[in-house]
């Protein structure tokens, strides 16, 4: 862990959950390939003024302190780098990348995120609890407490799929990077609409997808609360085969 002040001097790097503050992550290949840099950089800029950061740098500060980061990294790290601007500081954190591709079971997690479109530090109640999980294979699913629909997970974007229909939910979400690159390629091959489901549709879908970063793009396997499994895993080998190739160097 790496963390600086606004002014640049070197300082320690805090527990992120429950802070006031922005994050984003990036996936970091072993070759070095860091896919949609400046994508995650602009997400993070963008989440730091919705929440109304006291101190948000530049993109040259934030792309440079993150060169100077990776500098001390061990050349083959295949891992997820996160990004995190708190009131007057900027910390970038490394973990191991555990989770691509892998199958997930679900666990349903009651919860309304409260800025949507904003990846905060602040839902402690959320990426807090993440701890409880075995993350690489298993991950809460958000179903909204006053509307009783399915909108994201915890880590990831959610595709449904019933048949060559995908729905993909669009609104009171944070729609990532891997998902806004691979929608305008589903909707050359499938019927993709936007909405998300109510907790009782759940049954008619045959697969259930994660896109994220970490995750890059995985099959949900089972949603055990609810009574599901996976029927088929069609649509995500497609979308696992189309997310390969968008990440190539």
């Amino acid at each position: 862990m790496h963390a600086w002040t606004k002014d640049g001097n070197p300082a320690e790097h805090p527990e992120p959950w429950g802070l006031h503050g922005a994050f984003t992550t990036l996936r970091r290949f072993a070759c070095g390939h860091l896919p949609f840099r400046d994508d995650y950089l602009d997400r993070l800029l963008d989440s730091a003024n919705r929440i109304g950061a006291n101190w948000v740098p530049s993109k040259k500060e934030l792309s440079a302190r993150l060169d100077e980061f990776l500098a001390n990294q061990p050349e083959v790290l295949d891992g997820l780098i996160r990004i995190c601007l708190f009131d007057g500081l900027l910390g970038i954190s490394s973990r191991p990348a555990l989770s691509d591709g892998n199958p997930v079971t679900g666990r349903l997690l009651e919860y309304r995120r409260p800025e949507p479109l904003a990846k905060s530090t602040v839902e402690a109640q959320l990426y807090g609890r993440l701890s409880e999980l075995d993350v690489a294979t298993e991950d809460w699913l958000l179903l909204d407490p006053e509307e009783g629909d399915l909108r994201e997970s915890a880590t990831s974007n959610l595709i449904f799929a019933q048949g060559n229909d995908l729905l993909i939910p669009d609104k009171h979400i944070l729609q990532g990077i891997v998902l806004n690159k691979l929608i305008p390629i589903l909707q050359a091959e499938y019927s993709v609409s936007r909405g998300s489901p109510q907790e009782n549709d759940i049954p008619e879908f045959d697969e259930i997808i994660l896109c994220g970063t970490g995750r890059g793009v995985a099959p949900l396997t089972a949603l055990p609360e609810l009574g599901w499994t996976s029927r088929n895993n069609q649509v995500f080998q497609k979308a696992r085969s189309q997310y390969q190739e968008l990440v190539q160097p």
